[in-house]
């Protein structure tokens, strides 16, 4: 009995892991402006992105060339992650 509860655990684990993915999407631009007084972030290709309330704005200057990382399902589309572009 204790093999099927692990088994399920573990099977229900591995289909939340493998939708995670699927929410977020990835993009790469260069940063056109960002706005602190309303927390977004533009691209040159004039996308919008909502930036989280911890954000380093000094990490970041228009101009920049990035990867935008953020989740899809949300119409302000709120960034996960923002890395330099390599």
């Amino acid at each position: 009995m204790t093999k099927h509860i692990v088994a399920f655990f573990a099977s229900s684990f591995l289909c939340v892991a493998m939708s995670i993915p699927a929410l977020a999407e990835e993009v790469s631009g260069t940063i056109k402006a960002i706005d602190q007084a309303s927390a977004t972030l533009t691209l040159d290709d004039g996308s919008t992105y909502a930036l989280p309330g911890e954000f380093d704005y000094t990490a970041v200057k228009p101009g920049m060339e990035v990867v935008v990382i953020f989740d899809e399902t949300d119409a302000t589309h709120p960034v996960i992650d923002l890395q330099p572009e390599q």
